[in-house]
């Protein structure tokens, strides 16, 4: 077993977790479709959960063919899979209660912590791919900041604007970025 094999392992456990929540919430949502009231900001928030779970799963490609991986890339890597975790788990939810029905009460409850897990997710981001771009030699992840760095406004702003519309408008563009993120740097896996 390679030190790839056995990491991603480690980390599809977390990957999975997270997913689960995913599905977990849009099943509910579905089979109560007629109690749910519908939230656009909550409903492209939740898609760019899965978003960029895929983008972040696909980028532990770029691994693949790494002879050792140290403690400290294991230790960025748990980081960035726990706040992962946190995205999925804090935008799903989980219907326990009469008042989980209506989204958009969700969205206004929750929708700051949600947000902020992507803000701190893109932060750790930044900073995996500049230590992994210098100390690991995969130059293809410096580059990879730029546009992760233009997804930061994307949560920031509706962070702290909490008009609808500001963010519906934050969400689709994150959106945009992510798909354009994979398009650019994973369009296949070799």
């Amino acid at each position: 077993m390679r030190p790839f094999d056995f990491i991603i392992l480690f980390f599809s456990f977390i990957y999975a977790l997270a997913l689960t929540h995913l599905l977990l919430a849009a099943t509910f949502m579905i089979r109560y479709r007629r109690k749910i009231t519908f939230s656009p900001a909550h409903a492209v928030w939740m898609f760019d959960a899965l978003l960029v779970l895929t983008a972040n799963w696909i980028s532990l490609w770029d691994f693949h063919t790494t002879a050792a991986i140290s403690i400290w890339v294991v230790a960025a890597g748990f980081a960035l899979s726990v706040n992962q975790y946190l995205v999925c788990a804090l935008v799903s939810p989980e219907f326990e209660h009469d008042d989980d029905f209506d989204l958009r009460a969700f969205h206004d409850r929750q929708g700051h912590a949600y947000i902020a897990a992507f803000a701190m997710l893109l932060l750790i981001s930044v900073a995996i791919n500049f230590a992994a771009g210098y100390g690991l030699g995969l130059q293809k992840w410096t580059g990879e900041n730029a546009i992760v760095l233009a997804m930061l406004p994307a949560t920031l702003i509706p962070l702290f604007v909490r008009h609808q519309l500001v963010q519906v408008a934050g969400a689709i563009v994150l959106a945009i970025l992510i798909v354009a993120y994979l398009l650019m740097y994973y369009p296949v896996l070799q």
